[in-house]
């Protein structure tokens, strides 16, 4: 696994568990010449209204022979370290916090203790983050058939083209998705008049795994680019827009959903062709524009989420986007559609 993905799934998954904020301010290398340090990232961490900012290391996973040269750099430097890796053993996790070593793993776990701030996570499954290559379900396919069950459970019980189909998936991948998902410990056979059935189990765990992999592992493939209104009249008055072609998410569609947001990112779900939204919306190129154009990965007739006269995307993909979010008031939204439309 390449550092950068390690990177995004580790503070994502810490975002989603712990509602704090993580911006990477640099993945370049960092260089302390004086000191004779060498880093990896730089991140600013959000909690409230405080702000700190870590030193990272980055690694795969950390063996017992790689403990002194860790602890001579971390220690020694005059720096704030966080050593962020897929998968850190048990044992040399409580030598790390007995060292008080900042750390997080991609599953979620660990230690931070800085400026009177105090996470400590210790209890989260690692097994998904040590599958082997040959596991499909956490990577950008299995992830669009796990969003499509998620949002319709009862896609499960039909044939396999239908989920398939709905789903934007190869037929040849439901049935390995389905097993591993059964040896995952996510579903399991009960039976519905007098019928074998089956059911979503750990659902709650489930969500908050596709959560984290979606931010890290398909968003970033979905991308189109950044965009601005040509004309600020259309900005104000967004809710008249019609999306006949596309689908509220993210910020919008958080607005919409609860009533509590003022939109300033304006996220867009579509299968059209960007040039074409580009000319309905009056919409130019712009890196730092607040527009932003995604490829829908669902099929639409038969996952829509339909709000009066304004079409979104679901509001499980809608929490997922909002709950990474430095802004307290996305965080805020997030949870109240948490509370109002997940089971």
């Amino acid at each position: 696994m390449k550092e950068k993905e390690i990177m995004e799934k580790a503070i994502n998954q810490f975002a989603v568990i712990t509602g704090a904020g993580v911006k990477v301010l640099n993945y370049n290398q960092l260089i302390d010449n004086i000191n004779n340090i060498r880093a990896d990232a730089e991140i600013e961490l959000r909690f409230g209204n405080q702000k700190t900012r870590f030193w990272v290391e980055i690694k795969n996973e950390i063996r017992e022979q790689n403990i002194p040269r860790i602890l001579n750099q971390l220690i020694q430097n005059p720096v704030e370290w966080l050593l962020v890796c897929r998968y850190i053993p048990k044992p040399i996790k409580e030598t790390l916090k007995n060292y008080g070593i900042n750390y997080l793993e991609t599953a979620g776990n660990c230690f931070i203790k800085k400026d009177g701030l105090f996470f400590y996570i210790n209890d989260k499954a690692v097994t998904a983050e040590r599958q082997t290559e040959g596991g499909k379900l956490w990577k950008q396919t299995g992830l669009k058939f796990l969003f499509g069950i998620l949002i319709k459970p009862e896609l499960l019980n039909t044939n396999y083209r239908q989920i398939a189909r709905e789903t934007k998936v190869a037929l040849g991948n439901i049935g390995p998705f389905i097993e591993e998902l059964k040896q995952e410990g996510f579903l399991k056979e009960g039976t519905k008049n007098n019928n074998l059935y089956l059911f979503i189990e750990n659902k709650e765990q489930l969500q908050r795994k596709w959560i984290e992999l979606f931010n890290a592992v398909l968003k970033p493939k979905l991308k189109q680019g950044r965009f601005r209104f040509m004309d600020n009249n259309i900005l104000q008055n967004w809710k008249a827009i019609p999306n006949n072609h596309f689908y509220w998410g993210g910020e919008p569609a958080g607005a919409l959903l609860t009533g509590f947001l003022r939109p300033e990112i304006f996220t867009i779900y579509t299968k059209e062709n960007k040039m074409e939204i580009m000319k309905e919306l009056s919409l130019v190129p712009d890196k730092n524009g607040n527009v932003e154009i995604m490829n829908i990965f669902w099929e639409t007739p038969m996952l829509d989420f339909l709000n009066g006269e304004n079409k979104i995307v679901p509001p499980l993909l809608a929490y997922a986007e909002l709950i990474t979010s430095l802004d307290s008031r996305n965080r805020e939204t997030a949870e109240r559609i948490k509370g109002k439309y997940f089971e």
